[in-house]
């Protein structure tokens, strides 16, 4: 079900092993922020419905990481249409060269066809998407390519599975998660300013988010035993 969080911002909180999802009208661009794993884009789909909206309609894809139950769902998509796919450089670089095994594919028993990364995404990358316009900014630490991305001028935040509500955070015991860099993506994002948190997983923060990355910050720092 469509959560609307702003005029054009729609959030989709799973209830499964799959991402939350974020679908976004802006001008001409039809956007998703994370994809799912695609074993429910029948689902997706009639979300859309709702809003006019559908698999085929979508423009572009943006994905806070590429594990397979965010980015998986891009098949689908690329089945009944042509999305343009974003994704940070540390993660695209080794999909555009045909190494899937940053998804965690072959770790879940998915089989994933191989497919190419149209926009590599740094920090301080800006994607403008006309009305809406999303700000990079690249926190490493459940996995080497993980972003979060201000709305600019909205005061919302989309947190991938860097930070979640009620002090919790992302894992790190995939590849290339590195708990040192959770805890400093976790700080950086502390002193961001922003009133609404939209996460990989788990209900959107919609009041004070900001606080519960504060909550967070220090959870992390306390469980990976980190001092300062």
């Amino acid at each position: 079900m469509l959560d609307q969080i702003a005029d054009s911002i729609y959030f989709i909180e799973s209830r499964s092993f799959d991402s939350n999802i974020t679908y976004i009208k802006s001008g001409n661009h039809e956007i998703l922020v994370d994809t799912g794993t695609g074993l429910y884009s029948s689902a997706l789909d009639r979300d859309l419905q709702t809003q006019g909206s559908s698999l085929e309609s979508i423009t572009d894809v943006v994905l806070t990481h590429c594990h397979i139950d965010h980015i998986g769902g891009v098949v689908p998509l690329l089945e009944v249409g042509s999305p343009k796919l974003y994704l940070h450089k540390a993660e695209a670089e080794s999909i555009n060269s045909g190494d899937m095994s940053p998804t965690l594919s072959d770790t879940f028993g998915a089989d994933l066809p191989l497919f190419k990364i149209d926009v590599i995404l740094e920090e301080g990358s800006l994607i403008d998407f006309g009305d809406i316009r999303l700000k990079v900014f690249h926190t490493p630490g459940h996995s080497a390519g993980s972003i979060v991305m201000r709305v600019e001028g909205s005061g919302i935040l989309f947190t991938g599975d860097t930070l979640f509500p009620g002090g919790s955070f992302g894992r790190v015991d995939f590849p290339t998660g590195d708990p040192l860099k959770l805890v400093e993506s976790l700080r950086r994002i502390s002193e961001m300013e922003f009133e609404i948190g939209l996460p990989g997983h788990m209900s959107a923060m919609k009041h004070d988010a900001r606080r519960s990355a504060l909550t967070s910050y220090q959870m992390a720092k306390n469980w990976f035993n980190v001092s300062g």
